[in-house]
């Protein structure tokens, strides 16, 4: 069985020692993590990948919905769905708050065990569709990506056979000469540029608050460093990428030497798991 990892938040110890009683009698196999404050939730929740967090509504300092608001303005967590557990709002403009904040469901205290497996297992649900989808779209990019490359691969042995082939059977022919270097200039042109654009279309449909996310966090990024972060996030290799771009191999990989300096991302961290929160 899946073991999902949950975050459970509440001020109160005795709740908290409830909720994971109930649910690790209902579901053994679940991960479970807690704690007692809304600000060192959201240092959790930035460090691992919780497949759901549940928090009390009515806490000091930070309150569940001030929390919810915290991780939905959060790029690394704002897709945690989160479920609000109050015994003192109960009214349906205390639902419609909770639901206007972020949060994806709502229970009542007390909490019936039965309720609270069957809300649980619907945010899980809805959590692995979402994620499934993505992952589906994720490889269709890739997907798109590898045409790109062979189309590029295609392009450059066409431009290559133009110029290291006809081009010499045709020097004292001026006009012929003419048409093929327009011909050679086209295909770079379509190499560098027409396939990428169909390309970061299909990208910004799956990833449409990645370019927007990583300029708020870093607004020096140039155009060409952006191109390479897509390509990254989407886990191609150094050739690959060589391929897309229409670039050496060894560019690429002072280019990335150079974005790791600029997003003072470190060695040991691959680029694909840091692009992930973007």
């Amino acid at each position: 069985m899946e073991s999902y990892k949950i975050l459970i938040v509440d001020d109160v110890v005795e709740n908290l020692q409830t909720l994971i009683g109930l649910l690790e009698e209902s579901h053994p196999e679940y991960r479970l993590y807690q704690s007692t404050g809304g600000r060192s939730a959201v240092e959790l929740a930035e460090s691992i990948p919780y497949d759901l967090i549940i928090t009390d509504w009515d806490m000091p300092s930070v309150t569940g919905i001030d929390l919810i608001k915290m991780l939905k303005a959060n790029v690394k967590t704002c897709h945690i769905p989160v479920v609000v557990v109050t015994g003192i709002m109960l009214s349906m403009e205390d639902l419609n708050t909770a639901l206007e904040a972020g949060a994806y469901d709502y229970i009542r205290k007390p909490i019936e065990p039965v309720e609270l497996a069957a809300r649980v297992n619907s945010a899980l649900t809805i959590a692995d569709r979402h994620r499934k989808e993505i992952e589906k779209m994720n490889l269709e990019l890739i997907e798109k990506a590898l045409i790109l490359i062979k189309n590029n691969e295609f392009n450059i042995e066409i431009k290559k056979t133009l110029a290291h082939q006809l081009l010499p059977m045709i020097e004292k022919q001026q006009n012929a000469k003419s048409i093929i270097h327009t011909i050679i200039e086209d295909i770079d042109q379509k190499i560098k540029e027409d396939n990428w654009q169909h390309f970061e279309i299909a990208f910004q449909n799956v990833y449409s608050d990645f370019n927007k996310n990583l300029f708020a966090q870093f607004p020096q990024l140039t155009p060409g460093e952006l191109k390479h972060c897509i390509l990254l996030k989407l886990g191609l290799s150094t050739k690959d990428t060589a391929s897309i771009l229409y670039q050496t191999p060894e560019s690429i990989k002072v280019t990335r030497c150079r974005l790791r300096k600029k997003l003072q991302i470190s060695e040991d961290v691959n680029f694909r798991t840091y692009f992930s929160v973007f």
